[in-house]
């Protein structure tokens, strides 16, 4: 396969669109009430150390994706096998985003439209652009993020007069027993996620370069993630806000200013849109170069139409209504997404390190 390369800027961007992704719309665990801006506060520290491991591969095996690590350090066998629950996990997370938009598109804008059309639509736009490569998804992040970042702060301060800070209050009214629920919903669902972004890795510009990646893209995420929750919370109060499926999309309802500027809440699903297309990108990027490393194919971009449909397929029955999607999103995903993005990759990360220090050992002991 050719070498592919993307900058340390477009890369920020791909990780910073991909971590919001849905959770803007589909917003953070509400078991938490009006605390529940603390627990992303503590889902984004928790983050931080689990980027460093990232990072930290990076460093010890460069040049190589989350396929070659796997394969490299635990063998043609098991890591192949390790490969293919990748392949999966990027595959089913592909999926369950495409399924967010589809249900959001029959709830709200398009009821009286078959969920498979809008899905299919940006299932196949995906499709485009991993054909294109992943510097083509590189180039478009950079400008999605600054549209997106634009957004935001318009509608931010737009909402500004409809914000009621006696939502915020009582602070930690149900104790501390919720806020570390929802903090390990938003540690795994949106924060640990980006365990896809290493089946990319091949493509980042040196050494040193994941950890400013992967920690900026983190925090700059955190701090959108945490200003629209605060927002939501204001707005919305922490009642209707747990009640809501898409609780954001209410939120920019509600803006009225002089009943003159109001009914924008299309610009809140034009980003949803826009961080939803590069997270599928991103799943079914690293879906298709792990198929291409496990079966030994001489470029990706072989496989992309292909499992471009299948997730949208998959997609289309992986639930049976709205209600299944968000109790999944909220409380199944947490334990099902822990193993793909904490246990094996810190397993991989200590094999590492001692195959690093093994080679370290045989240098010096050749030297003398």
């Amino acid at each position: 396969m050719g070498k592919e390369n993307i900058p340390a800027g477009q890369s920020i961007s791909i990780a910073v669109l991909f971590i919001i992704g849905s959770s803007l719309f589909m917003g953070a665990s509400g078991q938490s009430g009006n605390s529940s801006w603390i627990a992303i506060i503590l889902a984004m520290l928790l983050a931080l150390p689990l980027m460093l491991i990232y990072a930290r591969l990076h460093v010890l095996l460069p040049g190589k994706d989350l396929f070659d690590m796997l394969i490299l350090v635990f063998g043609a066998v098991a890591g192949r096998v390790l490969s293919c629950l990748y392949i999966w996990y990027a595959l089913h997370l592909g999926s369950l985003v495409l399924r967010n938009f589809g249900e959001f598109g029959k709830s709200v804008p398009l009821t009286s439209t078959p969920m498979l059309a809008p899905m299919l639509i940006i299932g196949l736009l995906c499709v485009w652009v991993v054909k294109g490569g992943i510097e083509v998804l590189g180039r478009s992040s950079k400008f999605l993020l600054l549209f997106t970042f634009g957004v935001i702060v318009v509608v931010q301060l737009l909402s500004i007069p409809k914000f009621q800070f006696h939502h915020l209050l009582p602070v930690l009214d149900s104790g501390w027993k919720p806020v570390f629920t929802d903090m390990m919903g938003s540690f795994t669902f949106p924060f640990a996620e980006i365990v896809v972004f290493l089946g990319a890795f091949h493509a980042l510009p040196q050494k040193g370069s994941a950890v400013r990646i992967l920690i900026s893209g983190t925090l700059i995420a955190g701090v959108i993630i945490l200003l629209v929750t605060i927002r939501n919370l204001l707005v919305l109060g922490p009642d209707l806000l747990s009640s809501l499926y898409f609780p954001s999309y209410v939120a920019v309802s509600r803006i009225n200013i002089g009943d003159f500027l109001t009914r924008i809440e299309g610009s809140s699903a034009i980003v949803f849109v826009t961080t939803l297309f590069v997270k599928v990108s991103l799943c079914l990027y690293a879906a298709c170069n792990g198929v291409a490393k496990v079966f030994k194919l001489s470029s990706y971009r072989s496989v992309v139409l292909q499992m471009g449909l299948i997730m949208v397929y998959f997609a289309d029955f992986i639930y049976k209504d709205i209600m299944q999607m968000d109790y999944f999103a909220h409380h199944i995903y947490k334990i099902y997404a822990l193993p793909f993005q904490v246990v094996i990759p810190v397993i991989l990360w200590i094999a590492a390190e001692i195959l690093a220090r093994k080679k370290i050992r045989k240098q010096k002991t050749a030297q003398n």
